[in-house]
């Protein structure tokens, strides 16, 4: 509960971050949104890092999410895991685009599993906010 208070208080600082410091961000309050004992608080840090008109795209599984939608998503998934560790394992920085590499790894009813291999993750930015996020896995 500490550690949220911090980073809600920091929340305004975010607004001025760099493009990659708010990817960094995104990954480790999303990830903190699926574990144990998390709360709509943690939703509310996420959501603050996105556009209003943010969009939320997953080819290989046909999504196409609202900012809504994608917070839905959130909640509906909180809390489900013991722990998730996503480590960000390769960048690319574009101009208002950053694409990610990550490996997550999840602990669920005390058994482990680790991506087989790097998942991709493209940000795009507005207004220093993430407007768009697509997934490529």
């Amino acid at each position: 509960m500490r550690k949220l208070l911090i980073v809600l208080l920091c929340l305004p600082l975010f607004s001025n971050a760099s493009p990659l410091t708010t990817v960094e961000q995104f990954v480790s309050l999303s990830d903190a949104t699926k574990v144990k004992g998390a709360s709509q608080a943690d939703i509310d840090a996420v959501a603050a890092l996105l556009t209003d008109d943010m969009r939320y795209q997953h080819p290989n599984y046909g999504a196409d999410l609202s900012k809504a939608d994608f917070i839905a998503g959130l909640v509906n998934y909180m809390g489900m895991a013991d722990s998730l560790t996503s480590n960000i394992t390769n960048k690319i920085v574009g101009d208002n685009a950053i694409t990610i590499a990550f490996v997550s790894t999840t602990v669920m009813d005390g058994k482990q599993e680790v991506d087989g291999k790097p998942l991709m993750r493209l940000f795009e930015f507005k207004d220093g906010k993430i407007s768009l996020i697509r997934e490529y896995w």
